[in-house]
C-alpha cells in the first residue's frame, strides 16, 4: 500500500490507520489532527463467555440510558 500523509500536518500515517481510513472513507488525518470525538462503548454479554462491544452515540441521553441498561443487566 502506498504511504499516506496527514492532510493537515503532513505526518506519514501508520499502515493500520491508513487502511482503516481508506476503508471507511474518512478524511486522511493523523490522530492528533482528527476532530472526531471519542467513542463511548459498553460490553454486552448475550452469552456468558461471548461479550460484544456496543458503540453508543455521543448524545448524553443515549449514554445515560445505555449505562443504566448496562448496570441493570450485570
Amino acid at each position: 500500500m502506498q504511504a499516506i500523509d496527514c492532510m493537515f500536518c503532513g505526518v506519514e500515517l501508520d499502515a493500520d490507520r491508513a487502511e482503516y481510513l481508506e476503508e471507511t472513507g474518512r478524511p486522511k488525518t493523523c490522530k492528533f489532527c482528527s476532530v472526531e470525538g471519542h467513542a463511548v462503548v459498553l460490553m454486552e454479554y448475550g452469552h456468558k463467555t461471548a461479550g460484544t462491544i456496543v458503540r453508543v452515540g455521543t448524545n448524553p441521553e443515549q449514554i445515560r440510558l445505555a449505562s443504566r441498561a448496562y448496570r441493570r443487566a450485570r
